[in-house]
């Protein structure tokens, strides 16, 4: 079996990609007899390339590949005002990795600030349903549905993680159509791909177990905001329960896991695991503003007194 995996990145966040990167490469290269790396370039240095293309050497049976979709990228966000950065459209051009390897079928996209922690292959071969996309359910998925007004039967999704049936994507013309929306609705949007991605798709939609990504608020070791969250999921609390005891993909969803070396204790132990092995290990803690360090002095207290609540 061939894994191939989709993620963008520009050189700001070359650090996230290269640990997101090697994450993938030290769980799956075991598992499978190939994994590729298909890396869509919003800007990364020559650098910061070579960085990335030795480390993957380290693994006998990895491959990464870049594509440039610069010009893609800022054709959108010229015209949609957002904080967010630009790269965020990236995978909406999944398709442009059949010019480098055509025979690519399945993508699994993973946004630069996940993490793997266990093995993902079974998302390669499991039944999609006849759905384009399969994704995890948004922790604000009540709230964003509301938004846009989408039915009750769709899922507001998050786009940190997504399964992609490549043939079926280009079939039913999915990124124009996501990219239509983008234009129609651009002062409306929150998060612009992500909403985007689930009010045109949530019709083509699989939902997974929250294992395949594990948001912070999730995360969270206080227990009455995870009860908060659970009523606002379509899982039960059993399922998010087991989810939390058998995490594979980790999302720090937005935090700079750098600064805070992730925002619950689950997450800072996996980070430092993966950190403390990846060609990124000697980058120094930083802390761009006041604030940041604010926060991280209150959480800080917060994880010694209350430590990790379930362990």
């Amino acid at each position: 079996m061939t894994a191939d995996f989709l993620l963008v990145s520009d050189n700001n966040y070359v650090k996230n990609l290269g640990i997101c990167t090697y994450s993938v490469m030290h769980n799956m290269c075991g598992e499978v007899d190939k994994v590729r790396l298909f890396v869509m370039d919003c800007g990364i240095t020559e650098a910061n390339k070579k960085r990335l293309e030795d480390q993957t050497k380290r693994f006998d049976n990895a491959e990464m590949y870049f594509c440039d979709i610069t010009e893609y990228v800022e054709y959108i966000a010229r015209d949609i005002y957002t904080p967010w950065h630009r790269s965020i459209y990236g995978r909406l051009f999944a398709a442009e990795v059949l010019k480098i390897c055509p025979d690519v079928t399945r993508l699994v996209y993973m946004d630069c600030d996940t993490l793997m922690d266990h093995p993902v292959t079974e998302l390669f071969d499991m039944d999609m349903q006849g759905k384009c996309l399969a994704a995890v359910a948004d922790a604000d998925e009540d709230k964003r549905k509301q938004a846009l007004e989408m039915p009750e039967e769709g899922v507001y999704i998050n786009s940190g993680v997504l399964v992609i049936d490549l043939p079926a994507w280009i079939e039913r013309d999915a990124c124009e159509r996501i990219i239509e929306f983008l234009r129609t609705y651009k002062e409306e949007l929150l998060y612009p791909d992500q909403d985007a991605i689930s009010a045109v798709m949530w019709d083509d939609m699989k939902i997974i177990p929250l294992e395949y990504n594990m948001m912070w608020m999730i995360c969270d070791s206080d227990i009455p905001k995870l009860v908060r969250n659970i009523k606002q999921l379509p899982y039960t609390e059993e399922e998010v329960k087991h989810a939390l005891h058998h995490m594979k993909i980790c999302h720090y969803s937005g935090h700079d896991m750098w600064t805070f070396y992730g925002v619950t204790p689950i997450q800072a132990r996996i980070f430092k695991k993966y950190r403390a092995l990846c060609d990124w290990r000697d980058e120094k803690r930083s802390f761009e503003t006041p604030v940041k360090f604010v926060l991280w002095v209150l959480k800080s207290v917060k994880r010694f007194f209350l430590g990790d609540l379930r362990g």
